[in-house]
Parts: C-alpha cells; sequence; structure tokens
C-alpha cells in the first residue's frame, strides 16, 4: 500500500450531526418537517441524494435553492457545530511528516469540503488532492471519486487504502479495487463489515496502528 484515501464528513471531521440540524432547519423553515435523524440513511452519497430524498419523503420538490440554502447555513453557523475526532490531527501530521501520499475524496460539494478542512489544525495543502462530489458525474458508491483520486495522486488503485465511515464509501472503495477501513463514526462495525470493509476501527489511534502496517 502506497497511498490513503479520506472521505471528509465523518472522517476527518464530525459533521453529520451538524449538517443534518442544518439541513432540518431549512427545510423546516419551507414547511417541510425533517428531522435531523432523516437523513442518516444517506449519509456519504453527496448532498442531492441525502437532501432530496428527504424532501421526496415529506412530498415536497427538491431544488438547487434548498441544496445552496443549507450550504450558506452550515458554513455561517454549522461549522460552529463541528467537533474534532480524538487522533485525527496527529495522525495526519504524522502521515505528512512520512512522505506519504495522501487525498481527499469527499460526495460532498467542494464549498463544504473546504469549510470543513478548515477547522483541522492540519495544512491542506499537504493533501496531494482534494476531490470533491461536484469533480464526478456518479457519487459514492459508485467508485468513479476514488478512482480519480488515484488518478490524481499518480496511484494505482490496488495500491490506495479508502478510509471511510458510510457504507455508500465503503461500497465506492471496494468497487474501485482499492483496501478499505471502515470508523465506526456513523455506522455500526457489522454494517461495515457488510459493506465489505477490510478493517474496522473505533479511533484514530486503532486507524493509525493499522495504516503504518499496511504501508510498510
Amino acid at each position: 500500500m502506497k497511498a490513503i484515501l479520506f472521505d471528509c464528513d465523518g472522517v476527518l471531521v464530525d459533521s453529520e450531526p451538524a449538517l443534518a440540524k442544518v439541513a432540518a432547519d431549512v427545510m423546516n423553515g419551507k414547511g417541510i418537517p425533517a428531522k435531523p435523524e432523516d437523513f442518516a440513511p444517506y449519509i456519504g452519497t453527496g448532498e442531492d441524494t441525502y437532501l432530496g430524498k428527504v424532501v421526496e419523503k415529506y412530498g415536497g420538490e427538491y431544488n438547487d435553492e434548498i441544496k445552496e440554502l443549507v450550504y450558506q447555513n452550515y458554513i455561517d453557523k454549522g461549522v460552529n457545530y463541528i467537533q474534532k475526532f480524538d487522533g485525527c490531527e496527529k495522525m495526519l501530521n504524522d502521515l505528512a511528516d512520512a512522505d506519504i501520499p495522501m487525498a481527499v475524496a469527499s460526495s460532498a460539494d467542494d464549498i463544504k469540503v473546504r469549510a470543513n478542512l478548515s477547522i483541522l489544525d492540519f495544512d491542506e495543502q499537504k493533501f496531494t488532492a482534494i476531490i470533491a462530489g461536484n469533480d464526478v458525474g456518479r457519487k459514492k458508491p459508485w467508485p468513479d471519486i476514488y478512482l480519480l483520486a488515484a488518478e490524481r495522486i499518480e496511484q494505482k488503485p490496488e495500491d490506495c487504502i479508502v478510509i471511510e465511515d458510510a457504507v455508500a464509501g465503503i461500497e465506492s472503495g471496494k468497487r474501485a479495487g482499492m483496501i478499505t477501513i471502515g470508523f465506526t463514526s456513523n455506522c455500526t462495525q457489522q454494517q461495515l463489515e457488510e459493506a465489505g470493509a477490510d478493517y474496522v476501527v473505533d479511533t484514530f489511534f486503532e486507524m493509525e496502528t493499522i495504516l503504518m502496517q499496511l504501508l510498510k
């Protein structure tokens, strides 16, 4: 293994509760009685699916205005609710110091990915590439985003390790022919294993140990 590809929401930052709260608030303001828990089944699938499926659930019609409002509110207020995972920044800096190629591959649009990364005590320029949902036509669970990430960092797919917190993301990494590590921030160990995760961890300390073994 030579390189690591990270999902962002739920992996590099604990942002899923913040996004669900903001999205529900925006929809409530438009007369859609969405609740934060409504969004859980669509974690990792990109905002059009994540938001659109909940709008449809309540008989509404999804449009770009809803997504733009969610992003605006997320950047203005939601970032205040984002939490950091213990050990994440240390691991990223350790990997960067070891000259391990790293990329971010998120189904979210670039504007949200950058907002998330801004809260980390880690220079995002140390990522060889940052791929967002608007860089690909087909979102996770399709393999497109991880294949593009491998191409951008000039690595073979089979030499890459994917870090994911969602079923759709694990499925995407497996379809791309990559080793996958599931992080239990939003899904259970069983859900991630059933999706095909090669390893499942509960903490970044476990994750770093496994990565160092795979990267030897």
